[in-house]
C-alpha cells in the first residue's frame, strides 16, 4: 500500500500542531510525514519533478499522481483519514480560488499567529514509525 505523505514545515507551531492531531487520527495508518527540508521531500521532488522551492503551503503526495498543495493538499488528507473527515470535503464545492486564498492567508501568517520553532520537533515514540 502506498501510504499519502505530507510534507509540512517542520519549523511552524501550527503545522507540528497540527501534524500531532492527523498522527492520532490516522487509525489506518494510511498517512506519513516529513519536514519540507527533509531528505524525503527531496526525493518527492526527484520522482514528481514537483519544485517545492517557492510553494509555502502544505504538500500531499500519494505517490501515484501529482503532489497537491493548499487547500487540495487538506481534502486530499480528509479523504484519506475518511469517516466524519469526509465532510470537510464539502466545502470543494467552492472555487478554489477562494480556498486557495484562505490557506494563503494563514499560511503566510502561520509565523506571527503561533510562532516558529528553532528546530524541528521529534515525534513522540509511539508515532515515529510515521515519520519518514
Amino acid at each position: 500500500m502506498k501510504h499519502l505523505i505530507v510534507y509540512y514545515d517542520g519549523y511552524c507551531v501550527f503545522c507540528n500542531f497540527w501534524v500531532r492531531k492527523l498522527c492520532q487520527w490516522d487509525r489506518k495508518e494510511g498517512i506519513r510525514f516529513a519536514a519540507l527540508d527533509s531528505p524525503s521531500a527531496a526525493q518527492m521532488m526527484e520522482v514528481s519533478g514537483f519544485d517545492i522551492s517557492a510553494i509555502d503551503a502544505l504538500i500531499c503526495w500519494n505517490q501515484k499522481s501529482a503532489p497537491q498543495t493548499a487547500s487540495a493538499a487538506v481534502f486530499m488528507i480528509c479523504r484519506k483519514l475518511g469517516g466524519i473527515f469526509r465532510l470537510v470535503n464539502l466545502f470543494e464545492v467552492l472555487p478554489y480560488s477562494i480556498l486557495n486564498r484562505s490557506y494563503k492567508v494563514i499560511a503566510s501568517n502561520r509565523y506571527q499567529w503561533f510562532g516558529k520553532l528553532g528546530n524541528c520537533p521529534l515525534p513522540e515514540a509511539k508515532y515515529q514509525h510515521k515519520f519518514l
